[in-house]
C-alpha cells in the first residue's frame, strides 16, 4: 500500500529532516509536498488530497489545529510532529493517528506509518475529523508517546506519584498521579472515582455487591471497594435503586 503524504512545518531544518527520514525509512510513503507556510498548505492539501499529513503544531499565523479546522478535505490521517509534548492530548482530540516528538526517532516514525497502514487495511474510516477512530489518551514513555485506547482501560490505581493502568490485556505503570490521569479522562464521563486510590471504567463493571460502601466486580473479575461517600452517587449512575 503506497501512501501519498504532505509535510507541513514552518522550520526548514525540521521539514527537510522529516522528509529525509520518511524517504529513508518509509519507502511505501511518497512525499508529494513539503510546505513551510501553513496558509499555503491549506490550498495544497485540499488540491492534492493526500493519504497522510505530517503536521507541525506550533507555527506562526496558523497553528496545526487551526489548519485542520479550515480544511475542506478531511480524509487524511494525521501524524503530529512537534517539539512540545504537552500538545499530545489536544492532538489526540483532533483525531491524530500518532504523535511524534522532535527530534523524530526513526523507529517511532516507522511505527506511526504502520499504524496508518494497518488502520486503512482493516477498512477503518479515515479522516482528520476523527470519524471511526477509537478514543485514546496519550501516555508518555521513554521512547515517545503511547496512545492508549480508552475503552481498553478497566481501572486506574494510585500508587503515590505513580499510577497503574489496568488494560484488558496488560498493565502499565506511569509516572503520573491518579489526579493527572483523571484529568486526561475528563471527556469520558464513564470513568468514576470509587475512592481516593481507584478510578474505574463503569463500562467494565459487571456487578455491584451491597455493603456499607459496597464493592464492584469488574470484567476481569477484580473486586474493588467503594467509599461510603461515593456509594449513592455510584448507585445513581448505575441505575441501581
Amino acid at each position: 500500500m503506497k501512501l501519498r503524504a504532505i509535510i507541513v512545518d514552518d522550520e526548514r531544518h525540521s521539514l527537510e529532516t522529516t522528509a529525509i527520514l520518511i524517504r529513508k525509512f518509509c519507502p511505501d510513503v511518497e512525499v508529494v509536498a513539503e510546505l513551510q507556510n501553513p496558509i499555503d498548505a491549506v490550498e495544497v492539501i485540499n488540491t492534492e488530497e493526500p493519504d497522510l499529513l505530517f503536521l507541525d503544531i506550533s507555527m506562526p499565523k496558523m497553528n496545526g489545529f487551526e489548519l485542520l479546522n479550515v480544511l475542506t478535505y478531511k480524509e487524511a490521517d494525521v501524524i503530529f510532529t512537534t517539539a512540545y509534548d504537552e500538545y499530545a492530548l489536544e492532538g489526540f482530540k483532533q483525531g491524530a493517528v500518532h504523535y511524534l516528538v522532535k527530534p523524530i526517532d526513526a523507529e517511532d516514525l516507522v511505527e506511526s506509518v504502520q499504524r496508518v497502514k494497518k488502520k486503512r487495511s482493516e477498512g477503518k474510516v479515515s479522516g482528520i475529523n476523527g470519524m471511526g477512530l477509537k478514543p485514546k489518551i496519550p501516555i508518555s514513555s521513554l521512547n515517545g508517546v503511547e496512545l492508549i485506547e480508552v475503552d481498553q482501560i478497566i481501572r486506574c490505581e494510585s500508587d503515590g506519584n505513580y499510577t497503574t493502568i489496568v488494560l484488558q490485556q496488560r498493565k502499565i505503570t506511569v509516572s503520573k498521579t491518579l489526579k493527572e490521569i483523571e484529568k486526561q479522562l475528563v471527556d469520558f464521563p464513564f470513568f468514576f472515582r470509587l475512592h481516593n486510590s481507584h478510578l474505574v471504567n463503569l463500562n467494565q463493571v459487571v456487578k455491584y455487591i451491597r455493603g456499607e460502601g459496597g464493592s464492584v466486580i469488574l470484567s476481569n473479575q477484580e473486586e474493588i471497594g467503594v467509599s461510603r461517600s461515593k456509594k449513592m452517587e455510584l448507585l445513581e449512575v448505575l441505575g441501581i435503586n
